[in-house]
């Protein structure tokens, strides 16, 4: 019941802020030792083109959740729906575009968008989320 319960609060967040689905691998020589938890309790962060004004990179958070598993082996790939800490950050993504999890370095894992979705209207054509 518990994952349950966390899947409905996951599904509210995507209905207010959009959806992110994207198919991510983790290197076998990963510094991960440990899968990554499955339902949405791990924020690493991520490449996803942003850049600094010294031009370093600009890390965006997001927590993850692995569909149809309850955990991502090191080595192992799956796909992955991603909850932003600031939305806006991510608005840039398209299917096929390749970004990085990073936790530490070297890179954790590499990911490709297979869809975004954006947040939910009502019927007045406003953002579920009050944007």
């Amino acid at each position: 019941m518990r994952r349950s319960a966390a899947w409905c609060h996951w599904r509210a967040y995507e209905t207010r802020h959009g959806v992110i689905r994207a198919e991510l691998s983790l290197p076998e020589d990963s510094p991960r030792r440990m899968p990554v938890p499955g339902a949405g309790v791990l924020r690493p962060v991520w490449d996803v083109g942003h850049r600094t004004s010294t031009g370093d990179t600009a890390f965006a958070i997001a927590s993850l959740w692995v569909e149809g598993r309850d955990a991502l082996e090191p080595g192992g790939h799956a796909t992955i729906r991603l909850a932003p800490l600031t939305p806006s950050l991510w608005a840039r993504l398209r299917p096929g575009q390749r970004f990085t999890m990073h936790e530490r370095r070297p890179v954790a894992g590499t990911a490709t968008v297979l869809e975004v979705r954006p947040a939910a209207v009502d019927c007045t054509g406003k953002h579920l989320a009050g944007e």
